[in-house]
């Protein structure tokens, strides 16, 4: 249970700073690089927290299949569709964040086609992945009640689908 809520705090810290980032970004973006995009810290701290959350959640993966050798979740498919879509964006996630840092620090070129859809896909996958997660680390870490976790799903909802909108808008507007 310790391992789960170290997982949990480092997944609402990954939260915190993935939102500054995509939001720094999407202003950024729509103002056409007109504001001055200075080196921060916050990718490379978001990144060791990341690579930290992603170990840690995969072994907390291993170890459930281990104890639930036969059940796969199929007791519950309905309750259990947002931990599906939760661990294949969480997986999905990993692989487009490594090209997404090679991307950003020069190390590869992707091609033009790739490049008009891969970005607005990643931001797809991590916001859907931080709406899905964030109230379930609120539960396990034991934050507020029933009735705060229900008003706080639907907060982190609307952020993350309003600074999707304004990444993916601000996206196409930057490189067209």
């Amino acid at each position: 249970m310790k391992l789960r809520k170290t997982n949990a705090v480092f997944g609402l810290i990954c939260t915190i700073l993935l939102l500054d980032h995509a939001i720094f970004l999407a202003v950024w973006m729509l103002s056409q690089g007109s504001i001055p995009n200075t080196a921060s810290a916050v990718p490379r701290i978001l990144t060791v927290f990341f690579l930290v959350h992603a170990i840690i959640s995969i072994v907390l993966k291993v170890l459930a299949d281990k104890d639930n050798k036969g059940h796969k979740g199929r007791e519950y498919p309905r309750l259990n569709a947002a931990t599906i879509v939760q661990r294949i964006s969480g997986v999905l996630m990993i692989i487009f964040t490594a090209l997404h840092i090679l991307g950003a620090t020069g190390v590869t070129q992707t091609p033009q086609m790739m490049h008009a859809i891969v970005p607005p896909l990643f931001f797809f996958l991590v916001l859907v992945h931080v709406a899905i997660s964030t109230s379930k680390a609120f539960i396990t870490l034991g934050i507020g009640n029933a009735k705060f976790v229900k008003r706080a799903d639907i907060v982190i909802k609307v952020i993350c689908a309003a600074t999707l909108v304004a990444d993916v808008i601000g996206f196409y507007l930057y490189v067209c």
